[in-house]
């Protein structure tokens, strides 16, 4: 009888397991099948990858190898796409602040408190690097904590 109620436990407790791990797959916005990622000057490195519907004009980006506040931190920022670049914008201080000015394969960081831009250009191999779905799950997590 323990064995059996035991039993009927482990599988309730997989059940609900299962159906909130189907939940949280439903739950994720959708994200591009690519990144697109840059590297630069000083060994600097921009990951972007589209969020949400294309139609929303937003994408994760996050910034990497440099001592700075952004090091590493997944944000969420408008695209604009214009006729000449993509700009990819965000709040800084309550006005909106242009981070990343992409024109081809080539691009341009600004990182507030910095006093000149940084140079990127488009990295295959580093655009390789991270499947999209890890840096969305990265992304969730660090909004978690918040």
């Amino acid at each position: 009888m323990l064995m059996k109620r035991n039993g009927l436990a482990l599988l309730l407790g997989l059940c609900l397991s299962a159906s909130a791990l189907a939940a949280t797959d439903n739950d994720r916005p959708p994200v591009a099948d690519k990144m697109v990622a840059f590297s630069g000057e000083q060994g600097i490195k921009v990951s972007t990858l589209r969020f949400g519907e294309r139609a929303a004009n937003e994408a994760l980006v996050m910034v990497d190898g440099i001592d700075h506040d952004w090091q590493r931190k997944i944000q969420k920022m408008h695209v604009e796409k214009t006729s000449r670049d993509t700009r990819y914008s965000t709040q800084v201080n309550g006005k909106p602040y242009v981070v990343l000015i992409v024109n081809g394969n080539y691009g341009e960081l600004y990182l507030p408190g910095e006093t000149r831009e940084l140079r990127v250009g488009y990295d295959a191999s580093l655009s390789e690097q991270t499947p999209p779905q890890h840096f969305l799950t990265d992304y969730l997590e660090q909004a978690a904590k918040l």
